[in-house]
């Protein structure tokens, strides 16, 4: 019986698929570009190992595009085609019901399915880093973190492929508010393996939210802790991107921009959302970006009628509302308004609960509606979380809202969010601005108001 790096039994039966699984599990936990072809390996070598296929489904799955899902039901049919010339054990079967149930519509059983996996075979890295993944698509914090710290307590610092885990946890710590045990642990992860993207932009995301941008710059400063990456890559630009605009380098923002973070024009919802939320942060703050929302537009124009991920949908709308595609933007807020009727999967609920709200107020906002943005936006705020992505990725609805708030005279509303957002940073540029800006207008208002109160007599006695 041959096991894998980490001891787990596989039915694999060639010693050059399992060399390549290794290297297949590490290269996925390393976000690394070689992914696919390690697993191409495995299944050139092994065509009869049905994990594999299984895994192969899962991964595609995350892309979150309609397309890829009959794509994933042919890797389900290979799976279990292969499953009855070579039988796979309990653990790797379990792959195989886990891709079932999400193509039947329910990624929770698909991830509960994983995270069995993962407590009774504590040191399957890959059940772990998937469940980890989707869990966080999904938006649940509380159930990525309870996991992840369940499956880290398995692993030591000596244990094959640890860093990688622990930068899991870290991930997972800073997205439920436990900033100084994620940047502990986060750097720990790095650490043990220099390789680990994931734990180092957990890292990145602590700095980002205790608004220390300048070490979160230098943070991201060496490449070659992601220059493996796959489109992962972009991403960690993006956060440069972040951390440069919160240090008011405009021009550096854009040559990210254009230079690593948009640079290939990809069509991953991922690599969209990236490119999206980077221009409409600009030009909330005023920048003339020029025609860059337009390939971003010619994408989201083809991914209308996807109804795969709340998240990516509406990065799509921002997209097409930058771009001026309203005609395209209209029809993907009607798909999401019909999805959101239908309550066919989780996604629909989503879109139910948070999505069509916050679709409709990017609608009204980029029509100058900032009345109806500011009430639709709201009415989605609270459930935001559940959409997936991570709250740097989600702030930039926050900063829409906001600023629709702010043009809508809702001065109020806006002062307490703002404070709050100020409070929880050392330092945050969109909220100081913001916040002079909202008291400048209430000068204003009470400067107009003195002096009406002053003609006020003139007029009584004419």
């Amino acid at each position: 019986m041959r096991r894998d790096i980490l001891g787990n039994a596989t039915t694999i039966n060639s010693p050059q698929a399992a060399l390549a699984w290794d290297e297949t599990t590490e290269a996925m936990l390393a976000h690394a570009k070689r992914t696919p072809e390690a697993l191409a390996i495995v299944l050139a070598e092994d065509p009869h190992f049905a994990q594999a296929y299984a895994v192969k489904g899962l991964m595609v799955l995350t892309l979150a595009r309609s397309e890829m899902t009959q794509f994933a039901r042919q890797c389900l049919a290979q799976a279990e085609a292969a499953a009855k010339i070579q039988p796979p054990n309990a653990r790797e079967s379990s792959y195989i019901d886990a891709l079932r149930h999400w193509l039947d519509g329910n990624i929770i059983l698909a991830v509960d399915c994983l995270e069995s996996i993962a407590s009774l075979y504590p040191l399957d890295a890959m059940a772990i880093k998937l469940a980890h993944a989707i869990r966080f698509m999904i938006g649940d914090l509380k159930g990525m973190l309870h996991g992840i710290d369940k499956a880290a307590s398995h692993f030591t610092d000596d244990t094959p492929f640890a860093g990688y885990i622990f930068g899991c946890r870290a991930f997972a710590l800073e997205e439920n508010g436990r900033y100084r045990e994620a940047e502990t642990t986060g750097r720990q992860a790095v650490a043990l393996a220099p390789r680990d993207a994931w734990g180092l932009h957990a890292v990145a995301h602590v700095l980002e939210m205790n608004g220390r941008a300048e070490e979160g710059y230098a943070w991201l400063g060496g490449a070659a802790h992601y220059e493996h990456c796959n489109n992962f890559g972009y991403h960690i630009h993006w956060h440069r991107a972040l951390f440069a605009l919160e240090l008011g380098r405009v021009n550096e923002v854009l040559a990210l921009h254009d230079g690593a973070i948009r640079r290939d024009h990809t069509d991953d919802f991922r690599d969209v959302a990236n490119g999206a939320s980077i221009l409409q942060r600009l030009e909330l703050e005023g920048v003339d970006v020029g025609d860059r929302w337009s390939e971003l537009a010619d994408i989201a124009s083809r991914r209308v009628n996807d109804g795969q991920l709340v998240f990516a949908d509406l990065h799509y709308l921002l997209a097409l509302l930058g771009g001026k595609r309203l005609e395209c933007a209209n029809k993907l807020v009607a798909t999401m308004l019909a999805d959101a009727r239908s309550g066919s999967c989780y996604n629909s609920r989503v879109a139910e609960q948070t999505g069509a709200h916050i679709a409709q107020g990017l609608v009204d906002f980029a029509a100058g509606r900032y009345q109806s943005a500011a009430r639709h936006l709201m009415r989605g705020r609270d459930l935001r979380q559940i959409m997936g992505g991570s709250h740097a990725q989600r702030d930039v609805f926050e900063q829409v809202t906001l600023e629709a708030l702010l043009r809508s005279g809702d001065l109020d509303r806006a002062e307490k969010i703002l404070k709050s957002r100020l409070s929880a940073r050392s330092r945050n540029r969109f909220a100081s601005s913001r916040l002079s800006r909202l008291q400048s207008a209430r000068d204003q208002s009470a400067r107009i108001g003195a002096l009406l109160m002053e003609a006020l007599p003139a007029a009584t006695h004419h």
